[in-house]
């Protein structure tokens, strides 16, 4: 990766931590990490000459790379995904995957984690990713989450039964790979075998996984819409806690104080995954067939169970469930930052938690989600200012990657590929060439 040092300068610089926006700011960029953030006027010429290159965006923003804590890239955020996911080779998931990866890309999201697919496949882009084969962001999968037979996601393949398969199950995707573990504690709308107000595991089954994601250096995170499902996840000491409606029988929402104290006494965070549902109420409204059990809670419900979690303490991130039913991820990251606006976060305080907030959780804070010397230089420039209207982070205007740009005006760009070989390894072929054309 070159060194070289390029300095980028904009009307608003945001770090993602929560502190005042630099009006008029610059991040300097060094190879693939940042080297410093500051007011423009300290970007002189005496400390960066006129050779270094410049790039000034005026009346923009420069901000974190978005992080998506739940996504699911080989999903079609379709009407009705499962029966898509069901019936398609993993080749044409791949594919889709691949485009779905772009799309977030271009949205601005730079790291996004998958919760839920099948095989090998999501594995697979993330590391032709990460070799510059195609364009997308850094991904952090979970491979096939862990379900019981009949379960919630049974489909994708990762079912166990008893505390014995569980550990076994979560020592296989380790063997795998697995960046994360997923644990589908409940059922959920899109398996009808499977009931969203019970619980799928017990304690002890859970902790097994938990267990082996903890002598691993994984974090564990739990698909839970119903009490009983949060609270035994809970207990058994996962990481996160995905949904996290707080749904009890007959399919109606009662906050929990007792389970939300104990959710933020051990530090784990929830993704309310607004941008799932989103567009499908919309679409339900206007008669459209979506992916929406009968009576399922919605959108300001939950947005006030958001607000009843935060307010007990607990950290609140930006997951969007993209590839659910008509959550596309060209857009889910930003409808569910206007969600999170909507349950009473400031603008500046919705993009915190789709950054930093999502990379702590992630457990990749010390690499992405602020603006940080030293840090990764994942970075997007949007035109306007999120922080006082979030729906001006849809505005792309450019997205860096380690670095390197990789999107230019809503198009991804090919500067993030890495050279294909070292310039000595290059020589090196140069030479065998020409000394076998001369055999």
């Amino acid at each position: 990766m070159s060194d070289e040092l390029r300095i980028l300068l904009a009307d608003r610089v945001v770090d993602g931590r929560g502190g005042q926006p630099i009006s008029r700011g610059y991040v300097a960029i060094q190879g693939e990490r940042i080297l410093e953030v500051g007011p423009a006027e300290a970007a002189t010429e005496e400390r960066f000459p006129p050779e270094i290159p410049r790039e000034d965006f005026g009346d923009c923003t420069i901000m974190p790379g978005l992080v998506d804590g739940h996504v699911h890239l080989t999903f079609s955020a379709g009407p009705v995904p499962f029966e898509d996911i069901q019936k398609d080779s993993d080749s044409a998931q791949l594919l889709r995957a691949a485009a779905n990866a772009r799309a977030a890309l271009q949205a601005g999201v730079t790291t996004l984690r998958d919760l839920g697919s099948r095989g090998h496949v999501v594995y697979e882009l993330r590391d032709a990713i990460a070799k510059g084969i195609v364009p997308g962001p850094r991904i952090m999968s979970s491979g096939a989450p862990i379900t019981c037979t009949g379960g919630h996601l049974h489909f994708l393949g990762g079912i166990a039964e008893g505390e014995d398969g569980v550990q076994a199950m979560a020592e296989t995707r380790v063997e795998e790979g697995a960046d994360v573990i997923k644990v589908i504690a409940t059922g959920g709308n899109m398996t009808t075998t499977s009931d969203p107000l019970k619980a799928q595991f017990t304690v002890p089954e859970m902790k097994r996984a938990v267990d082996v994601a903890n002598a691993n250096g994984l974090k564990v995170t739990v698909h839970a819409r119903g009490v009983e499902g949060i609270r035994a996840a809970v207990r058994a000491g996962v990481h996160g806690v995905e949904h996290s409606r707080m749904e009890v029988p007959p399919g109606k929402w009662e906050f929990d104080d007792e389970l939300a104290k104990e959710m933020a006494d051990r530090g784990v965070h929830a993704a309310p995954t607004f941008a799932a549902s989103y567009r499908a109420f919309q679409c339900q409204a206007a008669g459209a067939k979506v992916g929406l059990r009968k009576g399922a809670i919605p959108i300001d419900i939950r947005q006030k169970n958001a607000r009843r979690l935060r307010e007990a303490g607990v950290k609140v991130i930006a997951g969007t469930d993209a590839g659910a039913s008509m959550a596309r991820f060209e857009e889910a990251m930003n409808n569910e930052m206007e969600c999170l606006v909507g349950a009473g976060w400031s603008h500046q305080e919705a993009l915190e938690a789709a950054t930093y907030g999502s990379a702590e959780a992630l457990g990749r804070e010390k690499e992405i989600g602020s603006l940080e010397a030293g840090k990764l230089a994942d970075l997007v420039v949007v035109r306007g200012d999120p922080t006082r209207d979030i729906a001006e982070a849809r505005q792309v205007e450019r997205v860096y990657l380690g670095g390197k740009l990789a999107v230019r005006r809503g198009q991804a760009a090919f500067d993030a590929r890495p050279d294909p070989w070292p310039a000595d390894e290059i020589a090196t072929r140069a030479s065998l060439l020409a000394e076998f054309e001369r055999t």
